[in-house]
C-alpha cells in the first residue's frame, strides 16, 4: 500500500499532485522524480551534478561518474568500456597513463611499457634495442663496454675515441688506472723507479718527482747515523 501524507495523491516531501506525473515508490512512499533525485540519486565525481534516474552512470571504487563524464583526465578519451587507470583520484587511459606515471628509457626517453624488454645499468633503465654504443650504435646486449660520463660505449669505440693512454706504454687505459703528476698510467705501469715493483696498491714515497717503494726509498735515501761513546 503506497503512503501518502493527505487525502490527494502527491509526493511525500513536496505534496506536489502526482497525477498524470511519474514518481518512484520509496518505502512505500510515492516521490516526485525531482525530490528523489535530490534526496537519494548520487552525485557524479567529476562534475558534482546529480545523476538522474534516466541517466547513464559508471561506478568505480564507491564512486560514480556519469557516462558522459567517466573520461580520461588528459586527453578526454570516453573510457566507457575501455581499459583505463586511477591513480591520485584521477582517470586515464592506457596510453596517458603510461605517459605520465610510467619510468623511461634512458637513452630514448620513451615510455617503458608493461611487457617491454629492458636493461637496468648504473641505476638507469633502457630498452633492449637502446642499449647500443654512442658512437657506433652497436648492440651491446652481451658484449663488453665501458660507461663513461653516463654514456655507454663498445670497447673498440671506447678505446680509439674516449680512452686514456698510458704514459708509459703508450696503450690505452681500459679500466681504472693511476694518475701522478698529472700523467695516467695503468696500474702495472706504475712501478718504482728503482726497483720496478708495481705500486698501484701499496704506499710509495716521492722524490724528485718519482715514485719509490717504501723499501727502496729506506735504502736510499734515509741516512742513518752511527752512535760513538767517548
Amino acid at each position: 500500500m503506497i503512503k501518502h501524507n493527505s487525502d490527494s495523491f502527491v509526493c511525500w516531501f513536496c505534496e506536489k499532485n502526482l497525477l498524470n506525473n511519474r514518481y518512484v515508490i520509496k518505502d512505500n512512499f510515492a516521490i516526485c522524480l525531482f525530490c528523489f533525485e535530490e534526496k537519494y540519486s548520487n552525485h557524479c565525481f567529476q562534475c558534482n551534478q546529480i545523476i538522474g534516474i534516466e541517466m547513464q552512470g559508471s561506478i568505480f571504487k564507491d564512486k560514480t561518474w556519469h557516462n558522459t563524464c567517466f573520461n580520461c583526465s588528459i586527453c578526454n578519451l570516453s573510457l566507457i568500456n575501455k581499459k583505463f587507470a586511477y591513480q591520485n583520484n584521477k582517470l586515464y587511459c592506457r596510453h596517458c597513463f603510461i605517459d605520465e606515471f610510467a619510468q623511461r628509457c634512458y637513452r630514448c626517453n620513451r615510455s617503458l611499457e608493461p611487457g617491454d624488454k629492458c636493461i637496468q645499468y648504473d641505476k638507469n633503465l633502457y630498452h633492449k634495442s637502446c642499449f647500443i654504443c654512442n658512437v657506433c650504435q652497436k648492440q651491446l646486449i652481451n658484449e663488453n663496454f665501458r660507461y663513461r660520463d653516463q654514456y655507454i660505449f663498445c670497447l673498440s669505440c671506447y678505446m680509439n675515441i674516449i680512452a686514456i693512454y698510458c704514459i708509459k706504454c703508450h696503450k690505452a687505459i681500459a679500466n681504472d688506472g693511476i694518475v701522478y703528476h698529472n700523467h695516467p698510467f695503468h696500474q702495472e705501469c706504475f712501478v718504482c723507479t728503482h726497483c720496478s715493483i708495481p705500486l698501484g696498491n701499496q704506499r710509495y714515497i716521492e722524490y724528485n718527482n718519482d715514485a719509490y717503494c717504501s723499501n727502496c726509498s729506506s735504502n736510499l735515501f734515509i741516512k742513518t747515523t752511527n752512535l760513538t761513546t767517548q
